[in-house]
Parts: C-alpha cells; sequence; structure tokens
C-alpha cells in the first residue's frame, strides 16, 4: 500500500476519493482508489451497511461500470483495486485541454454508454443509486467506452422504496439537483439530472459552473432565446455538419428535459436511454 500513498501516483481528485497508479511486483498496473472511510460512514451509518453493500456490488456485471477486482478495508481508509484504466476521465478530455479532441461520435457513444450504465443500475433487483455522478468520474477505457466509477460511493434501495435518507448533499457542484437542497434525499430523479448536466458538457464543451453559474440553469434560461439551442452547442463539433448539428440539438432537448428543476418531469433513465438511441 506504499505505492497508493504515494502523491506522486496520484491520478486524480474527486470530492470523496483520490485515484493513484500502482504497480505491482508482478508487474501489472492497477488503478487503486482511497475513499475516505468517514465521508462514506456519515452517508451509509455503519462499517457493516458499507460492506454489506460493497456484496452487492460485486455482483454487479456490466461493461459501463467500474466494478472493483478487489478491497482492503482499514480504521479511516477504504481501498478498492481496478484494472488500470489509461485513458482518463471524461473531464479530463472535455475541459483540461487534452491533445485528443473527442468528435461528435465519440461524445454519442460516451452519453449512450453512460446512459446504458445508469440504466442498469436503476435496474437492478435492488436499484443503485450514485451519491456522485460527474464527469470526473466517468473513466473512459477507450474514446467510445465510458464506465462509470465510484459506484461505492452509491445507496442500494430497497425496491418498495424509491428513495434513501442522506445526513449530508451527495455529489459534486453543478450536478447536484435543485430539491437535493430540502428533501436530502438520493432518488433516481437525482440521478438523471446528474446524467443531463454531462448531456450538457459534451453538446457545449463547458464546464459544469463557470463564473458562478450552474450549466444546467445556463443552459435552461438560453434555450428559451430564439435561436439559443444552436448557440449553446460547441461550435467546433456542430459545424462538422449538418446532420451533427441536427443530432446534437436532439439530443440537446433530451438534456433540457433531464435537468429540469421539476424531479417529476425529468424522464426515467430507460426512457432517456430509448430517446438517446432515437436520436441517432
Amino acid at each position: 500500500m506504499e505505492l497508493v500513498g504515494n502523491p506522486s501516483n496520484s491520478m486524480l481528485k474527486t470530492r470523496f476519493s483520490t485515484y493513484y497508479k500502482a504497480a505491482m511486483p508482478n508487474g501489472r498496473n492497477y488503478t487503486v482508489k482511497k475513499l475516505n472511510w468517514s465521508e462514506k460512514i456519515l452517508q451509509m451509518g455503519s462499517h457493516e451497511k458499507f460492506e454489506h453493500e460493497l456484496e452487492v456490488l460485486g455482483r454487479l456485471s456490466n461493461s459501463n461500470i467500474m466494478v472493483p477486482i478487489a478491497y482492503v478495508l482499514t480504521e479511516d481508509s477504504a481501498y478498492f483495486f481496478y484494472e488500470h484504466i489509461h485513458k482518463g476521465t471524461l473531464f479530463d478530455f472535455l475541459h483540461v485541454g487534452s491533445e485528443t479532441a473527442l468528435d461528435w461520435p465519440s461524445r454519442y457513444s460516451i452519453a449512450l454508454g453512460v446512459a446504458q450504465g445508469l440504466t442498469f443500475l436503476h435496474s437492478c433487483n435492488q436499484p443503485v443509486l450514485l451519491l456522485d455522478l460527474s464527469t470526473k468520474t466517468i473513466h473512459l477505457k477507450s474514446m467510445k467506452e465510458p464506465q462509470i466509477g465510484d459506484i461505492e460511493l452509491c445507496k442500494v434501495i430497497d425496491p418498495s422504496n424509491s428513495t434513501g435518507n442522506l445526513s449530508t448533499v451527495a455529489g459534486s457542484v453543478g450536478y447536484i439537483p435543485p430539491e437535493y437542497a430540502y428533501t436530502m434525499r438520493v432518488t433516481m430523479a437525482g440521478n438523471v439530472y446528474s446524467f443531463g448536466v454531462i448531456l450538457l458538457e459534451l453538446l457545449t464543451g463547458k464546464s459544469p459552473v463557470s463564473e458562478g453559474i450552474e450549466l444546467a440553469k445556463w443552459a435552461l434560461s438560453h434555450s428559451t432565446w430564439l435561436g439559443g439551442r444552436e448557440k449553446i452547442l460547441d461550435l467546433k463539433v456542430c459545424n462538422a455538419s449538418p446532420a451533427v448539428c441536427s443530432q446534437m440539438l436532439s439530443v440537446l432537448k433530451i438534456a433540457l428535459s433531464c435537468v429540469s428543476s421539476s424531479p417529476d418531469v425529468r424522464p426515467k433513465m430507460r426512457n432517456a436511454l430509448r430517446m438517446l438511441f432515437n436520436a441517432r
């Protein structure tokens, strides 16, 4: 574990976790995530409940979900081991000046992959709700193959009860649905909101928060202007062809419905996925 604690091996920091690259004696590289134990205990309430949820997560199998191959629990931290992912996160490619630009076919494939992974989680016998979904938690195995990470930061819920209690507001700034501020409950509709923000990032190239303004609020306000929807889109991508621009506008409609201020208006993930397929 000394390799994991070496700051020089740090690859990424999210609100709750730090990712490291670890080279093992057998020559294989792994991605290792260190989760702040106190944060998770605060959310889940007990060590035993956390371990139970890890058992549930360990049985998940979906190409768009980043499931750990092993984990180690200590008194103050939890470590999760994954097959090493070389490409980085979606945030890196959209906002950190990556040398490899994402064209629209790649962005669309990533959107589909994330939607498929999230739909899978919501459709499990014990539905899984993510507490932190953002472009920083979307890892790219390839330019068109996303995996949803940080699923350990989740709520495995009773199918008879579609919500779970939270002791603190979950999620990253810009991705938190407005109703969480007063309900303090994680919901499927809240996950849909976060997914909508990710769609907007793919469509606009903008960060989730810019100059103190959340991307979702900015997009919703600009979409009501005459010709505003076309101006929302990332021109570097949209100008590739009229067909690309038309498809992006179709996906924008989906994104705007996902970030509606009313959770009852947002589509279910399976419906958002179906609409994305129909936008081909």
